[in-house]
């Protein structure tokens, strides 16, 4: 796995739209943080472009977005926001220059299809905060640790322990993201199964009966065999339907996995929540789960 350069004051950083258009302008604030941090912003032609839903057409957002790849002088891109849209665009993208000269993506929610892309490329990627939801309250640990993880290369998260953690200690690559996304991306070249590896999973606004239904599809896909490890971060909003399932999101992970013999950390800050910690996929991270404490650890 290659792991793009660490950041330096000065570096020139890429933001630009590959799914949904901002919604807000908390996104100004977002730029402000990478201005402050010393780096040097350049914005992507149409990065406030609106199509529909979209930030842009796919062409537009296309072309930003390989742009961002192709420069070897920005050192990180930073999609605005998630939504949809992204997966739309893995098929028509050259990486050829990309993995020549690697460097970090960082998002989440639907920049999920882009992180695990570029995994299966045998890229590293940051799942972490963007610009849009930077500054939003409560998440200020995890920008002070997202700078740490770019500039410095280091994370090392303590969390409370949840009852229903399947306690362990492991080490291994991370890999996943938001849970419709993997789903949607089952079959395709960019979402390897990840054998030997700490799935994450998160998700916002999904039907309880949706969230067991994707979690039958990675089952019988066979993405839980072989796993070291698994973290479900936040679950925002997801709640029953007049289709009631009668089982929380935590425990469907857990009736889906009884099968196997993996540790669990439960309610990680990770994923639509204000504390989303960052995370780096394609390292080995250290992943402690004892009825004390979560603890998770990667040195870049």
């Amino acid at each position: 796995m290659a792991i793009p350069p660490l950041l330096k004051s000065g570096d020139l950083v890429s933001v630009l739209s590959p799914a949904s258009h901002t919604n807000s302008n908390a996104w100004e604030k977002g730029i402000e943080v990478l201005e402050k941090w010393g780096l040097r912003v350049v914005r992507g032609e149409h990065y406030l472009s609106q199509h529909f839903g979209f930030g842009g057409t796919d062409a537009e957002r296309l072309n930003d977005l390989q742009k961002a790849l192709d420069n070897p002088e920005i050192k990180a891109i930073f999609p605005i926001r998630g939504g949809y849209g992204t997966s739309r665009l893995l098929d028509d993208l050259d990486f050829s220059h990309f993995l020549q000269n690697p460097k970090w993506i960082v998002g989440f929610s639907d920049i999920t299809a882009l992180l695990l892309h570029i995994d299966s490329l045998g890229i590293a990627g940051i799942h972490g905060p963007m610009p849009n939801n930077f500054c939003q309250k409560g998440g200020e640990f995890s920008l002070e640790a997202l700078n740490e993880l770019l500039f410095n290369g280091c994370a090392s998260y303590t969390c409370k322990p949840n009852p229903a953690n399947i306690l362990g200690e492991v080490q291994g690559e991370l890999i996943g993201g938001n849970l419709s996304l993997l789903t949607h991306l089952i079959g395709s070249k960019s979402f390897n199964k990840p054998h030997g590896k700490i799935l994450v999973i998160e998700e916002i606004g999904e039907r309880l009966y949706h969230v067991d239904r994707m979690l039958v599809q990675l089952k019988r896909s066979g993405y839980f065999e072989g796993l070291t490890g698994m973290i479900m971060g936040g679950f925002t909003d997801c709640n029953e339907a007049p289709l009631t399932i009668g089982k929380s999101a935590q425990e469907l992970i857990l009736e889906h996995t009884e099968d196997y013999q993996f540790p669990i950390a439960f309610d990680f800050p990770l994923g639509h929540v204000p504390a989303n910690h960052p995370v780096v996929f394609g390292v080995k991270t250290n992943l402690l789960i004892s009825s004390e404490k979560v603890q998770l650890t990667v040195q870049l």
